[in-house]
């Protein structure tokens, strides 16, 4: 679930939420975007902080309208939640139709179900993004989703943070509006982050890590430290959001 780049243009693409009364962690895991056909698409967990795939849980694959990683997200997670240490089978299995609420309104979904195990996977479009959850402990047809344009409220490692920022903006959320706090962490994800580069492969040449930190240097990974402290927290948030 690597981020693969920087998005541009999201072209009327939304990220799917589960709402805003989900009890447990909500968090940006991954996202990626082809500069060459514009796809987009972007993970979001909602569940335990350690990502628990065996307590309740779901997670939400969004994908722009057309993008081929939204077959992939469908394959990798039928593999993963119903199939668990077997082949996948040979194209897709027969799914049951299941009606979700999205954005207030009923959407049906095709929904997979393995007797053996808690888990299941559901495929279905919102408006013009595809959608593919998965999710265990928790009824998808109680489920109600939302689209988003910004991603502030989701929490994600410091590696990710430049990411969701950026396509929180690809969907017109104004991150100018949101303040120079939030600005600022995303700007300190990305020095702290070429900093600690920067210092591996200096450390590299060298031929280990014994070398010495010292002013602004040290400074920057101390702060690197702290947000990566934040994001172990037991609510996997982190503390600069707004």
């Amino acid at each position: 679930m690597n981020d693969q780049g920087t998005p541009g243009s999201a072209d009327g693409f939304r990220v799917v939420a589960v709402d805003a009364d989900w009890p447990e962690s909500r968090q940006f895991t991954g996202s990626g975007h082809n500069h060459v056909t514009g796809d987009i698409h972007v993970y979001l967990w909602f569940g335990s902080a350690s990502y628990d795939p065996q307590v309740e849980h779901v997670t939400v694959f969004s994908a722009s309208s057309g993008n081929a990683e939204a077959g992939e997200a469908l394959a990798d997670a039928l593999e993963d939640y119903c199939h668990p240490g077997e082949e996948p089978p040979a194209g897709l299995p027969a799914s049951a139709p299941v009606t979700i609420t999205a954005e207030g309104k009923p959407v049906t979904f095709e929904l997979w179900r393995n007797s053996s195990t808690p888990h299941w996977v559901a495929r279905g479009r919102v408006e013009s993004t595809e959608v593919v959850l998965s999710g265990s402990e928790t009824e998808p047809s109680e489920l109600r989703l939302v689209r988003v344009n910004d991603l502030a409220a989701y929490s994600a490692p410091i590696g990710f943070l430049p990411a969701r920022e950026a396509i929180s903006v690809a969907m017109g959320s104004d991150l100018q509006a949101a303040g120079p706090s939030r600005q600022s962490q995303v700007e300190e994800a990305d020095t702290a982050l070429r900093a600690l580069g920067d210092i591996a492969a200096r450390n590299a040449a060298l031929g280990g890590p014994s070398r010495e930190l010292h002013g602004e240097e040290a400074d920057t990974v101390m702060r690197a430290l702290r947000y990566l402290a934040q994001d172990a927290g037991p609510a996997g948030e982190l503390g600069a959001e707004s």
